[in-house]
Order: structure tokens, then C-alpha cells, then sequence
């Protein structure tokens, strides 16, 4: 082992053994009969190994017992289970005998990652994580991952004499659904007798259909529509402009509309969702040899359908559209594009606002899982429609061929996000709407996820030029 890795190695297991020793210092376990059922049940979990593709190391279950563990017993009974476990999954069915540096490595790096999470968890978010605890996990789940992720792409920087970032991106592409579900799943557990309400544990499925997304992905069995790739021309046909002119039309239409109709019932919560709005935008994912972008923006606007007033919203989404155009755009758009774009977004919100207030007068617990189907169908369906009919009259080709491929590339997207704002309106409502920023790091962390994926594919597949959200 080279020294510099040495080094780094041995100072990650001093860290981690002086928070593992005074955490277990004069410990004593208040409830030993539970302790010992979940003590057992993660050294069991940490057998259930399973290895990653083009990841040495190995995973296991038992993080799903850490999460657990930080919810619902002390620091010192999570590090001990935790670090037990660690100690299990590195040297049970292992192919080659590990050494102790590695063992010692690998139990240092989750007590640290662990106590992190843990003091988080209950000394900065206490109360939330008594009142609302799926959103204080989903938080814990993120810094936990980006925590360990980094601790041991240090020591494979080393060993494999490449970059941090490269070491780092291998982990972020393969691991973080494996994360992610975890995380759900811990949230919806009957812990401490609190049964989720069954349509909660709806959101494993855009889970699992990300899982599914990614493994098309790294087999490279992405659907292929045979279009040419080439730049559209400068010069619109007529049709495509009059179409374009009449969306324009239309979204300012309504945004005047909402304007000399303004209301708002708390002004500080319009702009707390619309500078959480902007900061989601700028995190954009330009999809392979597309003009455009799509970003995490949508699952504030899908919260701001739910909770804010009409004319809050379509202002939330023109000012979303407008921000995720301009900013770090490759090329500086024109101001028909601009235009177009924010049109889009206030035609997309007020269908979607109008239509869900027509069926859902107002949108209780009850009616949240119907709110969050009907609101992200008719979000991805009017978006994905009015850009692929522009582009229909712009390059002249089928409507069909190109609205296919943009729903393979957007619609995972539009899944997790949906996930995403029912946790953000749950939390709105029960610890109130400043705690909603809760969610930003998981949705921070499922935007880099994708742009990996896509940046990764891009340089093996040229994909057909399509727009989706934005520029």
C-alpha cells in the first residue's frame, strides 16, 4: 500500500475509533431486549452482500438497520450494531482474506459517517424528527451517503493513482439508488408504532422504475429512433411560428391574468418556494446532443400547485423557466426562446392547477396520492406535448418518434419528483413549509445521479436532438 494511502487510512481509524470509543464510554442501554433483537437482526442484514457492477466492494442491507438506528435508538447502540455489522460483511464469504486495515478502515468510516448523521438528526433537527421523520431520514440518507462515499473514494484515489472525482463518480453512478430506496423504505416502517398510511409506500415504485432506468443505461440498450441529429435551421417554417406565437400568446394571456388577480396568504412563503425554485433550476442536466435541459425545478412547482394560490404559481413557474434558460447556457438564447419556454411552464402549471382544483377542491392527506397522479400526469403530459409539437413543425418529422424519446429521457424525472413534492407537501404541512429545504439535498443528490448516467452515455451513443424542459 503506497504511503500517502497508509497515511490516509490511518488517520480516518484514529477519527473513527476516538468517536466509537467515547460514544461507548459508560453506555448503558435502555431498552436491552429491543437492542439485542436490532443488534442481531443488522449483523444478520450485513451478511445479505450483494456487489455492485464495476464496484470492488461490496453492499449490504444493513444500512437500512443505521437508519433505524438513528431514529430510534442512541448513538452508542447504533455505533455498536453499525460498526458489528461492518466488521461481519467485510471478512463473511469475502474472496480474498481482508486485512485488518481494511476491516478497522471499513468500521471507522461508518462510525463517522454514522455520528454524523446521528448528531444532525437529533440535535439540530430534534423536533422534526419527532413530528415528521420521513424528511429528516431522507436528509440523513444524503449526508450519510456523501459522507462514506467520499471517506473511501480517498483511499481508492490512492491505491488507484486516480483523481478523487473519478473515484468519486464511479461510487455516485452505481450506489445512490441503492441509497435512495433505502432511505423510503426506512421512512415508511411502523417505528415507534407510527403505521405510514398505505398509499405512502406508493413511492417505491418511481424508485424502483429509476433502478430500472439506470440498468438501460449501463447496458446500453437505450431506445434508438433513427433521427438525424443535425441542427434545425435558422429560419422557422410558418407553421412552427405561428404555433410558437400563439403559446407566447396564451401564457402571457394568463400571466396577466394573474397578476391583476394576485392574492397570496403568506408572502414569505411565496418567496421561500420561489428562491428554493430558483436554487432547483440551476441544477440542470443537459441530456445527450440535446439544445435543452431539464432540472429538479418541477417538484417545486408541483408543491406550489398544492399549497400556493393560482397566481403565485404560474409566477413561480415564469420566473423558473426564465432562470433555468439563461443561466450557465451554452449558447445565449434568443428572446422568442425565452419566451417560449416561459409560456410553456405557465400553460403546463395552470392546466395542471385548474384541472386539480376542478376534481380536488382541496388537497387533504386523503387526496394527496390522487393530487400527486393527476397533478405530474398533466405536468409531464402538456410539457412533453407542446415542445414536441414545435419541434413536429420545426424539423418536420413525426410527433410520435420524437415525443417517444423525450419520454424515455424526462420520465424518470418526472417520477422521482413526484415522490419528491408529496414528502415536500407532508412536511409542509406537518413541521411547516421552511422544512421543506429538508428535501433539496436528496433531490440535490438524484440530479447528479442522472447527470452521471447521461454524461456517462453520452460519450458512447449520440442520442437524437429532441427538447425537453427548458434550455
Amino acid at each position: 500500500m503506497p504511503v500517502a494511502a497508509t497515511r490516509y487510512a490511518r488517520s480516518v481509524i484514529a477519527l473513527g475509533g476516538v468517536i466509537l470509543a467515547l460514544s461507548l464510554w459508560n453506555w448503558s442501554s435502555a431498552r436491552p431486549i429491543f437492542f439485542a433483537i436490532y443488534f442481531a437482526l443488522s449483523i444478520a442484514a450485513s451478511m445479505l452482500k450483494f456487489r455492485l457492477p464495476k464496484i470492488e466492494g461490496t453492499y449490504s442491507v444493513s444500512f437500512l438497520f443505521t437508519l433505524i438506528g438513528i431514529a430510534e435508538f442512541s448513538l452508542p447502540e447504533t455505533l455498536a450494531a453499525t460498526c458489528a455489522g461492518a466488521a461481519i460483511q467485510c471478512v463473511w464469504k469475502a474472496k480474498q482474506r481482508p486485512l485488518i486495515i481494511q476491516i478497522l478502515f471499513s468500521i471507522a468510516n461508518l462510525a463517522i459517517s454514522t455520528s454524523l448523521c446521528f448528531m444532525i438528526a437529533h440535535s439540530i433537527l430534534a423536533t422534526a424528527l419527532q413530528t415528521y421523520r420521513p424528511a429528516v431520514l431522507a436528509l440523513v440518507a444524503a449526508v450519510h451517503f456523501a459522507t462514506s462515499t467520499v471517506l473511501v473514494s480517498g483511499i481508492l484515489a490512492f491505491l488507484q493513482k486516480q483523481s478523487l472525482q473519478q473515484v468519486y463518480q464511479q461510487f455516485y453512478f452505481w450506489s445512490f439508488p441503492y441509497y435512495l430506496i433505502g432511505a423510503a423504505v426506512v421512512g415508511l416502517l411502523p417505528l415507534s408504532g407510527r403505521i405510514a398510511a398505505p398509499e405512502a409506500w406508493l413511492i417505491l415504485l418511481p424508485l424502483l422504475y429509476v433502478v430500472h432506468f439506470y440498468y438501460i443505461l449501463s447496458t446500453d440498450r437505450t431506445p434508438s429512433s433513427g433521427i438525424p441529429s443535425d441542427e434545425p435551421a435558422a429560419k422557422l417554417p410558418a407553421a412552427a411560428s405561428l404555433y410558437i406565437a400563439v403559446i407566447v400568446a396564451a401564457g402571457s394571456a394568463l400571466l396577466f391574468y394573474g397578476a391583476s388577480h394576485w392574492e397570496s396568504q403568506n408572502v414569505i412563503r411565496f418567496v421561500g418556494y420561489l428562491a428554493m425554485a430558483l436554487l432547483a433550476a440551476g441544477f440542470k442536466v443537459r441530456l445527450p446532443r440535446l439544445t435543452s435541459t431539464v432540472s429538479v425545478s418541477f417538484v417545486v412547482i408541483l408543491v406550489s400547485v398544492s399549497e400556493l394560490s393560482y397566481a403565485e404559481a404560474i409566477s413561480l413557474s415564469a420566473a423558473v423557466a426564465i432562470f433555468q434558460t439563461c443561466w450557465r447556457a451554452q449558447r445565449r438564447p434568443k428572446a422568442v426562446h425565452i419566451a417560449f419556454n416561459a409560456a410553456t411552464f405557465i400553460l403546463d402549471t395552470s392546466v395542471t392547477y385548474f384541472v386539480c382544483r376542478l376534481l380536488l377542491v382541496s388537497v387533504g392527506s386523503a387526496e394527496l396520492p390522487t393530487f400527486l397522479v393527476i397533478a405530474t400526469a398533466l405536468l409531464y403530459g402538456s410539457n412533453t406535448v407542446l415542445v414536441t409539437g414545435v419541434l413536429c413543425l420545426a424539423e418536420r418529422k413525426p410527433m410520435c418518434e420524437l415525443w417517444q424519446l423525450c419520454h424515455f429521457w424526462s420520465f424518470p424525472y418526472y417520477l422521482v419528483g413526484a415522490a419528491a413534492s408529496g414528502l415536500m407537501i407532508t412536511t409542509a404541512r406537518g413541521l411547516g413549509w421552511p422544512f421543506t429545504f429538508l428535501v433539496l439535498p436528496l433531490l440535490i443528490m438524484v440530479y447528479v445521479s442522472y447527470r452521471l448516467h447521461v454524461t456517462v452515455k453520452a460519450t458512447h451513443r449520440l442520442v437524437p436532438e429532441c427538447l425537453s424542459k427548458g434550455a
